[in-house]
């Protein structure tokens, strides 16, 4: 009876949020593999140009190992939200990311063909983020009252990682 009184979202709302969460895990797996990509390119072309060093191939895979932490925290957050257990936010949040080696494998393997692709693939992995944040994201976050918070985490991440392009190169 008592639940009765207080139901909690509606099965619709609920199939929103599912909806808006399986976009965001998508959205974020297509992501890492063009970063995968990279870094395979990265390891793999080593010792072929002046700028192929193991430094620079380091440096990139820990820029992009930095921002993986909070690529997963967004998988597994908004699925704690819903209810689920932290195990399993756990594994979705990994899961999201291994894509991740398979596109270092491809990359190192296959980094003459690889090389020109990256742009295009790198640009289509921020093209789905930007998707997801912009449909998804902003609204999620306007409408649960968060917008102010929203801003200013949006305005410090893009200072983080500004600040990291300059300080790794």
């Amino acid at each position: 009876e008592q639940e009765a009184s207080n139901p909690g979202p509606s099965d619709a709302a609920r199939s929103r949020s599912w909806r808006r969460l399986m976009l965001l895990v998508i959205a974020v797996t297509i992501h890492n593999f063009p970063e995968g990509l990279a870094v395979g390119v990265g390891f793999g072309a080593v010792g072929t140009t002046d700028k192929a060093t193991l430094q620079a191939a380091e440096i990139l895979t820990f820029g992009i190992g930095i921002q993986n932490f909070p690529e997963g925290l967004a998988v597994s957050l908004p699925m704690r939200r819903m209810g689920y257990s932290k195990w399993w936010c756990f594994f979705y949040g990994q899961l999201s990311g291994m894509v991740e080696p398979l596109g270092g494998y491809l990359g190192a393997a296959a980094v003459q063909f690889a090389e020109p692709i990256l742009p295009y693939a790198l640009s289509f992995a921020a093209g789905a983020m930007i998707y997801v944040v912009i449909d998804s994201i902003v609204p999620e976050a306007q409408t649960r009252g968060n917008s102010t918070l929203a801003t200013w985490g949006a305005i410090a991440g893009f200072l983080v990682m500004m600040a990291l392009d300059v300080a790794l190169g």
